[in-house]
């Protein structure tokens, strides 16, 4: 049975966006304590409204005449939701951005490797090939040799054998 380690990055991440979630109820109750931030989140929030209608009533098959603007209280409260929404959700996008990135970086040192061992065991069986290429030009050195000595025995017989008549025992 094979100890796998921890995928510590990814319970990173999990914390991240867990932290990420009071960080935002925070957020939401920072904005809302000062003039200029309340204006900004009951315009977002009015923008959203808008938005979030049309969509609804374009999807419901009709045509959009006209549509009432938000109480600034509920405007308010729904421009917060908003702008914790988006920083739920750019947290989880960095963490997901981050999480590929370092999985393509492994995948680019796995095939790194890769391509090293395969480099390594091409120079290898290069060099195998090169001391059987040896091997094989001393072998053939060797027959040609055997050869030139069997063509040496050859004519020494035959001088012998026209000297005498018949070959020595």
């Amino acid at each position: 049975m094979a100890v796998h380690a921890l995928p510590l990055t990814k319970l990173a991440g999990l914390l991240i966006k867990t932290l990420s979630k009071p960080l935002s109820k925070r957020i939401k109750h920072e904005f809302s304590r000062w003039e200029i931030t309340q204006r900004l989140l009951i315009g977002i929030g009015r923008v959203n409204h808008q938005i979030t209608s049309r969509m609804t009533i374009w999807s419901a098959g009709y045509k959009v005449r006209s549509i009432t603007p938000l109480e600034e209280e509920k405007a308010l409260k729904e421009g917060a939701e908003f702008i914790g929404e988006s920083v739920i959700f750019l947290v989880s996008g960095f963490v997901v951005i981050f999480e590929y990135n370092r999985s393509q970086t492994k995948t680019k040192e796995k095939d790194e490797i890769r391509r090293a061992q395969a480099k390594a065991e091409r120079q290898a069986l290069k060099a195998q090939l090169k001391a059987i290429d040896a091997r094989l030009q001393e072998v053939e050195k060797l027959i040609q040799q055997n050869a030139e000595r069997n063509s040496d025995i050859s004519k020494t017989k035959s001088w012998w054998s026209g000297w005498w008549g018949s070959s020595p025992r």
